[in-house]
């Protein structure tokens, strides 16, 4: 059987789904199994890169390609061509239904390119990937007529792991942060993540708990929608000096705070499925999250739960750890047990059976 897998213009970019496209490419590629990668390259900004991809994908030259030599493509990023040839099995990721369920937390063009992608992937792939039970109960209730809806959950993603020797940070916003306790939040600062609720859930610990006096709230990651307001919020406060942006990180950086946080915050309104809470499992970083059905199938009883529109509840979790009342021996032994489920060679294989019978291999 011969495979392309497309990556959507993702690995370029170095999203989750573009490390959710190489690291299939390469544990498929592993078992020995005839795949190619096509990775499209970016060289406008985000709006017009999603039209040369689409004008690209739906070209004679393309399909012609596909048809002469492969009997699967794989789209890895929602999108698949408009019409496909009768020769080639067309299959796809859809990782989560942000622009049905929450589309306010999604700027507007991309909400509408969205949708469509997902609703002609619906209508034409021959088969639909997904990376979490929650997300195939939003595409059934969505869509009741879609079929061969199947989970395949991801991996772990290399580059965040337990550490035993440091370097120096390269960034300069956080160099000294290993000299105080810090929560740590992750991702693009966006609305669709909650940050600005994490920023006020902080502010009100340092108000009412004299041991989270030192603490420090780190805001790693590239803005994204809704930004400055969050800055704006974070320079009204009176611990403007306690929250820190840093912007882009380096993978180094993010494996070092990782290791020294004292909690990892995941305030996320929805998610498809959330590759943090695993790299956190396998730091032993308590995670604090809210309480969504994806966090739930995948953290379990590992994380700290909080409601979505709670903010006394994420102050608690938060106390816990500053006063010291987590329990990590239990919570440890949790993280190591719900790993195992959660690895590419496993994901591989279940993608390749499900390919294998649909093509009748």
């Amino acid at each position: 059987m011969r495979i392309l897998l497309d990556d959507g213009n993702q690995i370029c970019l170095g999203t989750g789904i573009g490390k959710y496209s190489q690291h299939l490419y390469d544990s498929i590629k592993a078992l020995g199994e005839n795949i190619e990668l096509v990775q499209q390259t970016q060289k406008h900004n985000r709006v017009w890169g999603r039209i040369k991809y689409l004008v690209t994908i739906n070209g004679r030259k393309y399909q012609k390609k596909i048809t002469q030599k492969y009997d699967v493509v794989i789209y890895t990023n929602y999108a698949i061509p408009f019409r496909k040839n009768r020769k080639t099995k067309y299959v796809a990721t859809i990782h989560d239904m942000a622009s049905f369920y929450h589309p306010y937390t999604l700027p507007i063009l991309y909400r509408i390119y969205n949708k469509w992608m997902i609703i002609n992937t619906i209508k034409n792939a021959d088969k639909i990937f997904t990376v979490s039970n929650s997300t195939k109960e939003e595409i059934n209730k969505t869509f009741p007529k879609a079929t061969d809806v199947v989970v395949v959950y991801p991996g772990l993603y290399e580059g965040i792991e337990p550490m035993e020797a440091y370097e120096m940070y390269a960034n300069k916003v956080i160099k000294d942060i290993d000299n105080y306790p810090y929560f740590l939040f992750v991702g693009t600062i966006e609305k669709r993540k909650n940050v600005g609720f994490v920023i006020d859930a902080f502010i009100q610990l340092k108000r009412m708990c004299e041991k989270a006096k030192d603490s420090k709230l780190v805001l790693a990651g590239r803005p994204g929608f809704g930004y400055d307001s969050f800055v704006k919020k974070v320079e009204q406060s009176e611990y403007s000096g306690d929250i820190l942006f840093t912007g882009y990180i380096s993978e180094q950086d993010c494996n070092r705070l990782y290791n020294h946080a004292q909690a990892f915050i995941f305030p996320t309104r929805y998610e498809g499925f959330g590759s943090t809470q695993l790299e956190c499992m396998k730091c032993h970083l308590p995670i604090i999250l809210s309480d969504i059905p994806t966090n739930r199938e995948v953290s379990r009883n590992y994380g700290l739960f909080f409601g979505l529109d709670d903010l006394e509840s994420l102050v608690q979790q938060m106390s816990i750890i500053v006063e010291q009342k987590y329990n990590f021996n239990k919570k440890r032994m949790l993280a190591d047990e719900y790993l195992l489920e959660f690895d590419w060679n496993k994901a591989s294989k279940e993608y390749m059976s499900e390919l294998k019978s649909m093509v009748g291999y």
